[in-house]
């Protein structure tokens, strides 16, 4: 099912949560929507699922308006935040809801029931409460439950909050190999940046109710369209440079007396004469100081598991190093207070 949303706003009193959203999701794809707390995914969510009711625009399944129709009857499967599984009902009883609900035929809700609990390696839990689950079990429970009455949509808001990171990934890849293999068009809030990107085909970065970006995951993360959806996908550290020279791929620029070609945004202004270089930190190391696109003093060095998290003083700001492995950790901490340079591939830095 192809969803579609067009020019959907939704007010609660003077705080606008959605404003003016539009977007769509073609059919069997997954469309992660990444933001911070309180800037309209969960509202948008809820206007999905008919939840909400918004105030102007319209939600769209296969180009048929159900803005009106009730939740029920939109065909939608959705974990909760919380889950919500029924804690007086088995694993068993808990993924048969829906199809019970629905009225199917008891043949029909033994077999379907039985196929999504193996589907989700919940075979041998059939007969336990959540509250005898584990997290990643519950979590499980609740997508087979989402799934099991054959919905056409399927949404997820903020379904692996709670749970530790690696239980995240675990999850994570368990949501995606469902939605692959059902080829269930779906909805994934969250504002976690390593979930989004794990689990979708299409990214969407939601700002103060608003879309600030939009596209293929991979395009979207590897060369975000504005400087703001660049910082929320974790591009924190900023160097100021001039620009010499606008090629139909390249722009080469000036940072401090080092020449730099990087690659060229397709909105770029070939007018533009001083830009904003933006990387990851888990895209920088640290090097010799003439070695570096920019120069400073190595503030910090710290232990952070497989790599080593070094912070370095420049005349532009602090700028935070995650390149190097733990291996360097000793002899990085040796040079607290040198000067340093700070590394980066062209390809890696982002022009704005």
């Amino acid at each position: 099912m192809r969803l579609e949303l067009r020019e959907v706003s939704k007010r609660y009193g003077k705080v606008s949560a959605v404003d003016r959203l539009s977007f769509q999701v073609p059919e069997g794809k997954t469309f992660a929507l990444l933001g911070p707390s309180g800037c309209g995914k969960t509202t948008t969510l809820r206007l999905i699922a008919g939840l909400a009711v918004p105030d102007s625009g319209n939600v769209l399944f296969d180009d048929v308006d159900v803005t009106p129709v009730r939740p029920a009857s939109r065909d939608v499967g959705m974990v909760f935040q919380n889950l919500a599984l029924f804690p007086n009902l088995t694993v068993r009883e808990n993924v048969a809801f829906p199809l019970e609900a629905r009225h199917t035929v008891s043949s029909r809700v033994d077999s379907r029931t039985s196929e999504v609990i193996a589907m989700l390696e919940l075979v041998g839990l059939q007969n336990r409460y959540p509250h005898q689950l584990s997290g990643g079990q519950q979590q499980r429970v609740a997508i087979a439950r989402a799934i099991s009455a054959d919905v056409k949509l399927l949404l997820f808001d903020e379904p692996l909050a709670s749970l530790d990171p690696g239980l995240k990934t675990e999850i994570s890849e368990v949501i995606r190999g469902v939605q692959k293999r059902l080829g269930i068009t779906t909805v994934y809030v969250t504002h976690d940046q390593t979930e989004a990107v794990l689990t979708s085909d299409l990214l969407g970065i939601m700002l103060e109710g608003r879309l600030e970006a939009i596209g293929e995951t991979r395009k979207i993360y590897e060369s975000p369209p504005t400087e703001r959806s660049a910082r929320f996908l974790g591009a924190t550290n900023s160097i100021r440079c001039t620009v010499d020279e606008t090629l139909e791929k390249h722009i080469v620029v000036r940072v401090l007396e080092r020449s730099l070609r990087v690659p060229r945004p397709k909105w770029w202004e070939s007018h533009r004469s001083t830009a904003r270089l933006l990387f990851r930190p888990e895209m920088a190391s640290i090097v010799e100081p003439d070695a570096g696109v920019v120069t400073g003093k190595l503030d910090s060095v710290m232990f952070g598991g497989e790599r080593t998290v070094s912070r370095v003083r420049t005349d532009q700001g602090e700028i935070e190093c995650r390149a190097d492995p733990s291996s360097l950790f000793e002899a990085l901490s040796h040079c607290i207070g040198s000067r340093v340079g700070v590394q980066v591939a062209n390809d890696n830095l982002i022009v704005f």
